[in-house]
């Protein structure tokens, strides 16, 4: 016979062990974002890591996105030259910053990154894309100094990147400069140290996608700039940061502790006013813009960088609020965050914006080159027709 204390002492303790455990997921699941964060911990001090080795701009292999250099630019259709910043795909754990010669990332880079976040500015220009040795996601989730030498060892590395692109890019040519997340942080500085004289007269426009953008920058750093106030505004800078419902923790990250870079060093936002361009209306203003006005966004992991994937249009309204981008959610479930472990901190495998910002940066590069005011290649003799002229004889004029 089954004795019943020593059943029920079992099944008090199996009791016991299943509530421990879904006591112990549940903690899990609430501190899902804090133990992801801690895990990405590099641990170890900037000043005794290694960096990874820097790329080589002047080899086509350190190009995410590169045009054939032979081709002369002013024989092409497309009139601007764009240079892309990419995003965060590294999340950290054993290094500081992004090994160049990570493979897994690079080939993230490639079927996730590029036909999403850089494929869309191709019909306004020639595409760069360095791939860089980006901060790993964990030094913008500190404000310990070695986050901050991390990221600058990152745009060391867009710097260079961006002088290369210069040396290809001719005068006569507008010139597009995007950021999406880490990479808009990067831009943010190229404005600073690049678009603040002459090169000015060059940039169609600026995006700084998904990274906050003081307010109070256009009155320091980037005095030399203002905010786009309308669709077809050029010499100015689109900035925005996305939340669709539920993205409470990293919408209060975005606004309060995220670094930026004030022209000195990284510092937390800390809740000061932030830009704000709606990419449904390509204003400032607050108004709600209804779905109809969306353009389309693309799920485009894995298709060929060539290709141009089907817009999905009507997905979302938009509004402006706070400096913050609100936005719908999304009709299609290709377009939302996936449910997975850090899934607020990942580089999405959408753009909700695409077909927005390609239509745009066109736009705006025709409206540069319909003001006349860049130069103009003079022709050689190369570009003249030959006319081959035939001998012929002298006579002498009769008197």
């Amino acid at each position: 016979m089954t004795n019943p204390q020593k059943s029920k002492f079992w099944q008090i303790t199996i009791l016991g062990a299943a509530v421990f455990l879904i006591l112990l997921g549940l903690l899990a699941y609430i501190y899902r974002d804090d133990i992801f964060q801690h895990i990405q911990d590099p641990g170890q001090p900037f000043q005794t890591y290694t960096p990874p080795k820097a790329p080589d701009y002047s080899d086509s292999e350190a190009w995410l996105a590169q045009p054939d250099l032979s081709q002369d630019p002013y024989e092409l259709q497309s009139k601007g030259d764009v240079f892309v910043v990419v995003p965060s795909v590294y999340r950290g754990g054993e290094h500081w910053n992004l090994p160049s010669d990570d493979l897994r990332r690079k080939s993230k880079l490639q079927r996730i990154v590029r036909p999403n976040y850089v494929s869309p500015y191709g019909k306004a220009g020639r595409l760069f894309a360095p791939y860089y040795r980006q901060a790993s996601l964990y030094a913008f989730m500190t404000s310990r100094e070695d986050a901050v030498m991390a990221q600058e060892l990152a745009y060391s590395d867009v710097k260079r990147a961006f002088e290369a692109f210069l040396t290809h890019s001719p005068p006569e040519r507008p010139i597009v400069l995007v950021g999406h997340n880490q990479g808009a942080s990067h831009v943010q500085r190229l404005l600073a140290d690049y678009f603040q004289g002459p090169l000015k007269s060059r940039l169609a426009v600026a995006y700084v996608i998904d990274y906050p953008l003081l307010e109070s920058a256009f009155e320091s750093q980037l005095s030399d700039l203002s905010p786009c106030e309308v669709e077809t505004d050029i010499r100015c800078v689109v900035a925005f940061g996305a939340f669709v419902p539920g993205d409470d923790v990293i919408a209060e990250r975005f606004a309060m502790r995220a670094l930026v870079h004030n022209g000195e060093t990284y510092k937390a936002v800390n809740g000061q006013p932030l830009v704000c361009v709606n990419p449904l209306t390509w204003t400032r203003d607050t108004d709600y813009a209804p779905r109809r006005l969306h353009k389309g966004g693309v799920a485009a992991e894995g298709l060929d960088p060539d290709m141009n994937p089907a817009a999905l249009s009507q997905q979302v309204g938009t509004q402006c609020e706070n400096g913050l981008l609100l936005v719908d959610k999304p009709r299609s479930a290709s377009l939302r965050r996936p449910i997975q472990v850090g899934a607020k901190f990942r580089t999405l495998p959408s753009n909700l914006f695409y077909e927005d910002l390609k239509q745009n940066a066109v736009a705006r590069v025709e409206a540069m080159l319909a003001t006349g005011e860049l130069p103009v290649r003079t022709q050689t003799i190369e570009d003249f027709d030959v006319i081959e002229i035939e001998d012929s004889p002298v006579t002498p004029v009769q008197k």
